[in-house]
């Protein structure tokens, strides 16, 4: 299952097609004023295309995060020896 989150991200784009062709099937089928056709004919579909990406992309980018951290608390060290103790009065 490590292989997982990136096979979702691959994924994510055919997702973001069928999101784009569902967005524009619909807003084909509404009848909008001249002025706001345009623009809004362009702009909903690829904002339902990319909901439509969003739940194949977040493992991806959680594997990222969790492995930036992990390198953050090696680099510091482990950190872990002084949680919960009062500084030194010094």
């Amino acid at each position: 299952m490590r292989h997982l989150p990136t096979v979702l991200v691959v994924l994510a784009l055919p997702a973001g097609i069928v999101g784009y062709a569902i967005g524009a099937t619909l807003m084909s089928a509404i009848s909008l004023p001249a002025g706001l056709g345009g623009i809004l004919t362009l702009f909903v579909p690829l904002f339902i295309g990319g909901l439509f990406m969003v739940p194949f992309v977040i493992p991806f980018f959680d594997r990222m995060a969790k492995r930036d951290l992990a390198a953050l608390e090696r680099s510091r060290g482990s950190g872990t020896e002084n949680v919960g103790k009062p500084p030194k009065a010094g």
